[in-house]
C-alpha cells in the first residue's frame, strides 16, 4: 500500500458520502468490509507517520471528533449495536491521539 492510497481510503471510509458514519446515520447496516480496510489504511499510516513532524490535512479531517462519528442515542440501533458502535468510535479515537501525539 502506498500512503496516497492509505489517506484516500481514511478519507473516504470516515468522511464521503459513502463513509461509514455516513452509512450509519441514514440506519444502514455497519459495512464491515470498509471499516476493516479503513482499519488497515490508518495502522499503514500510523507506521508511515511516526517518526514525523505532520500529518496531512486531509487525514486529520477524518480523525476530528471520530468518537462522535459512531456515537448514537439510545433507540437507533438495538443495545449491543450501540455497543459495537461506541467501542469502534474509542478505538478509532485511541488511534488519532496515537497518529497525532509526539
Amino acid at each position: 500500500m502506498r500512503i496516497e492510497q492509505a489517506i484516500d481510503i481514511i478519507y473516504n471510509g470516515l468522511v464521503s458520502e459513502n463513509s461509514v458514519p455516513v452509512k450509519l446515520r441514514a440506519y444502514r447496516e455497519l459495512d464491515l468490509e470498509q471499516l476493516d480496510r479503513v482499519k488497515k489504511a490508518l495502522a499503514f499510516a500510523l507506521e508511515y507517520y511516526r517518526d514525523k513532524k505532520f500529518v496531512p490535512k486531509k487525514i486529520a479531517i477524518a480523525m476530528v471528533d471520530i468518537y462522535g462519528a459512531f456515537s448514537f442515542k439510545k433507540g437507533d440501533f438495538e443495545d449491543k449495536t450501540l455497543q459495537e458502535l461506541e467501542d469502534i468510535g474509542i478505538e478509532l479515537q485511541e488511534k488519532a491521539l496515537e497518529l497525532f501525539s509526539e
